[in-house]
């Protein structure tokens, strides 16, 4: 079970700062990489909290899933910060609209009768 919930939630952000900038160094990312991550996970969270999806005690455990996520969209070369942030947003939906899914990276969401892939 992913732990995520929908709900309305205050626009409140915790620790998101900085988080990208953080795996970026951690995974060894280029110059070109880290920014592209930084700036998709600051686009992708920012339509996240706009929409009012996550109550602030999912929102680090939404966070480190869709870093994780782009983190590995972008080391599979992909450059496009509009579609890594679109894809990370669909990431957090899907989770939300199937709660009972366990997000494994790389990995397609598993319900009864479909598979979500990313």
């Amino acid at each position: 079970m992913n732990g995520l919930r929908p709900t309305h939630c205050s626009r409140k952000v915790a620790r998101w700062k900085g988080l990208s900038m953080q795996i970026a160094i951690r995974n060894d990312l280029n110059e070109d990489q880290s920014r592209t991550l930084m700036i998709a996970c600051n686009q992708a969270w920012g339509r996240i909290i706009a929409a009012h999806l996550l109550p602030a005690l999912q929102q680090d455990e939404a966070q480190d899933i869709l870093c994780t996520h782009l983190l590995r969209l972008v080391r599979l070369g992909e450059r496009n910060i509009a579609r890594l942030a679109s894809r990370g947003v669909f990431l957090i939906c899907a989770l939300l609209a199937c709660p009972e899914c366990k997000y494994v990276p790389g990995q397609p969401l598993h319900t009864d009768g479909a598979d979500v892939i990313f």
